[in-house]
């Protein structure tokens, strides 16, 4: 049997980083009417311009927060469902880093955001050297497929663009800055980049029992060291230091979710209580929202 090609995306966003209030509008429009993006109307229901609608679906889907299907359009997805409804316009950071992560883990749908975040670990890079590491990496993803490496530049720009703040002084009432820039992933010293720890205060346990639910499936133990390092782990998302995430694991084992077990080298999680993604997305909202 002939060995299927892999998936991936680069550059569907039309040079167009994410900007405040453009996924909260998607989230209020899609249900609403399932054609949106299929005819010419979506500018003037969206109020953007033709790419940036375009670049808004791409988006969508780049946060899981929406598919489509051909004949039926496009529709929110169960996590797309839950945002809209408990927090629509992002006022959370919880759901900013929902989103980070769901986005970060998206090989298919965002590879060179699942590259950048998981496989670009070098410290103070400028936007070619990224741009060099990236194309490497998706190579080795791709097998070997054909891919415009200036795509992957354009890529590098728009991700920096949202993730990263410039020493300027910006307004916090202008619409074009990406409400991923408050996450404080990436810090930019002028020509060089560098991804940074961030601010302790804007992550909690939730975030964390979220990323375990999604690490271990429907097992039931896994190595600290796996849910810290492994690609798509702790440190990878959400760049804390081990210590912080031990000590939010110690947080979630005195919540009774976890047993964290570290007597006699073992240095393991295990499930005490059942748990989802979508189930702990649903207990978070219920007693914050």
């Amino acid at each position: 049997m002939a060995k299927g090609r892999i998936k991936f995306k680069i550059q569907g966003h039309e040079k167009f980083a994410l900007r405040e209030g453009w996924l909260n509008k998607g989230l209020i429009i899609v249900p609403k009417n399932p054609s949106v993006f299929q005819g010419k109307s979506g500018a003037d229901i969206f109020g953007i311009g033709n790419n940036m609608v375009k670049s808004l679906r791409y988006w969508m889907k780049a946060f899981r927060l929406m598919e489509e299907k051909p004949k039926e359009g496009a529709f929110l997805t169960e996590l797309g469902e839950l945002i809209a409804d408990k927090d629509l316009y992002l006022e959370d950071d919880f759901t900013l880093w929902i989103l980070h992560s769901s986005i970060t883990r998206n090989a298919e749908g965002a590879t060179s955001w699942y590259m950048y975040f998981n496989r670009c670990d070098e410290e103070e890079l400028d936007k070619d050297q990224i741009s060099q590491i990236l194309c490497r990496e998706i190579t080795k993803y791709t097998e070997g497929q054909n891919f415009s490496e200036k795509s992957v530049r354009n890529d590098v720009d728009i991700l920096l663009n949202m993730y990263s703040k410039s020493k300027e002084v910006h307004d916090p009432e202008d619409k074009n800055i990406s409400p991923f820039n408050n996450l404080k992933l990436i810090k930019n010293s002028g020509r060089k980049y560098a991804k940074g720890h961030p601010d302790r205060r804007s992550i909690n346990e939730w975030n964390i029992l979220y990323e375990l639910a999604v690490l271990m499936g429907d097992t039931k133990a896994i190595s600290i060291e796996k849910a810290i390092s492994d690609e798509c782990g702790l440190k990878s998302i959400y760049q804390l230091t081990p210590i912080v995430i031990n000590e939010l694991l110690d947080k979630l084992d005195t919540m009774g979710y976890i047993q964290v077990d570290r007597t006699a080298g073992l240095d393991m999680i295990y499930k005490i209580k059942k748990f989802t993604p979508m189930s702990v997305l649903h207990e978070y909202y219920d007693k914050h929202r």
